[in-house]
């Protein structure tokens, strides 16, 4: 009897500290929520500001940008009208290349009628000379009387002079194409001229106007920068919401739990020493225990395909089998003493809170729920509460 009031008493003090051990982990569970909760919500503040900040960074560029479309706009009416000018002189060149043949023409028709005059009149004047005194007897002779010699006489001085206005009016003419094809030419050199002037003129203007450019394409760029860096940072608010959302509801969960005195588990028996758990699969370890990105990586990380059975590192209860923020599906078992451990991101639950499950038995199956980036088991082992390395006890 006193052999069974013994192992009666035992058990009972067993259930005590069970009891007190798994509300304590509930307790430092708990602790660890709310502090996650509040770097969260400190995290959040420090979004909300750097958006505020990159929000006035993007306005004053955006007025940048419209104080720069106004000189570039300026100059693009500038270049258009020295292009319409260029593009007037350049049609009046063209016409008076064509005058320019066209007068060329002209002066080579009255040099050929020139020419054709000039020895009309010379073979008129040669006549006249050739026949002399002869020719004049033979009009005299052929002549009625004195008046009709005089009166031919005078049609052939009246040939002569026709001829001679013919002549004086041919150069006279030939004189004034050569004249205005002279100036014709002066004006085309002139205009030559302008055209290079206004050549220059734009070649200045649009300079400066693709420096504007440029100027402007790097606050647009910049602009763009920020619109990526905007994107992002509402992407990580509503992780970080989503993230809060969860810790919240964790940590009413725990709350309650430890209100409700839930925890009440009895049948862990013994101790665990050092080097006293099995791995809870056979897979290649991808990412140890440590800081990672700046955060605690609070276990480790053990590759291996979905839905290979997990097993359970020690005898103990289980006090959590649910999901649990960014561990997706977890499950937590408190062991005799202050371990405990627990494994995230599993595909399928197989136990329930209160179980009791010994070394070795299913827990549940891999898979990659929650903050996860391929099918893996993220295994943690804590004291009270508290994760340490769980290559200490493997």
């Amino acid at each position: 009897m006193f052999r069974s009031l013994v192992i009666t008493s035992l058990t009972v003090l067993l259930l005590v500290f069970v009891t007190v051990a798994s509300a304590g982990v509930l307790e430092a569970r708990l602790g660890q929520t709310r502090t996650e909760a509040q770097q969260a919500k400190a995290d959040i503040v420090v979004v909300d500001r750097r958006q505020a900040s990159i929000t006035r960074q993007l306005t004053v560029l955006n007025r940048r940008v419209a104080a720069l479309d106004v000189p570039i706009n300026n100059l693009s009416v500038e270049i258009n009208g020295l292009d319409y000018r260029i593009a007037r002189r350049r049609d009046r060149i063209a016409k008076l290349k064509l005058d320019f043949v066209l007068q060329k023409v002209q002066i080579a028709v009255l040099n050929g009628q020139l020419t054709d005059a000039r020895d009309l009149l010379a073979s008129r004047v040669v006549a006249a000379y050739t026949h002399g005194e002869t020719g004049m007897l033979e009009q005299l002779a052929g002549s009625g009387s004195l008046s009709e010699l005089f009166n031919r006489q005078e049609v052939l001085g009246e040939v002569v002079g026709v001829d001679q206005t013919i002549i004086d009016r041919i150069d006279l003419t030939q004189r004034a194409v050569r004249l205005k094809r002279s100036r014709n030419h002066i004006v085309q050199q002139q205009i030559h001229t302008d055209i290079a002037a206004l050549d220059a003129a734009r070649g200045e203007v649009d300079g400066k106007r693709a420096k504007i450019k440029v100027q402007r394409a790097e606050v647009v760029s910049a602009t763009a920068e920020r619109d990526k860096l905007i994107a992002a940072l509402n992407t990580r608010e509503g992780t970080l919401n989503k993230e809060l959302d969860n810790l919240e509801a964790d940590a009413g969960v725990l709350q309650e739990a430890i209100r409700t005195g839930a925890v009440t588990y009895a049948g862990v028996t013994g101790s665990l020493s050092a080097q006293g758990l099995i791995y809870p699969v056979n897979g290649q370890m991808v990412s140890p225990f440590g800081q990672r990105w700046g955060r605690l990586h609070a276990g480790v990380d053990l590759a291996v395909p979905t839905g290979t059975p997990i097993h359970a590192a020690a005898s103990g209860v289980v006090t959590w089998a649910s999901w649990m923020s960014g561990y997706g599906n977890m499950v937590q078992i408190q062991h005799a003493g202050i371990l405990s451990t627990g494994y995230g991101h599993q595909s399928q639950i197989a136990v329930h809170v209160g179980q009791l499950v010994n070394q070795g038995d299913v827990i549940g199956y891999v898979g990659c729920t929650g903050h996860c980036f391929g099918p893996h088991v993220h295994f943690e082992t804590r004291e009270n509460g508290t994760p340490v390395d769980p290559m200490k006890y493997l």
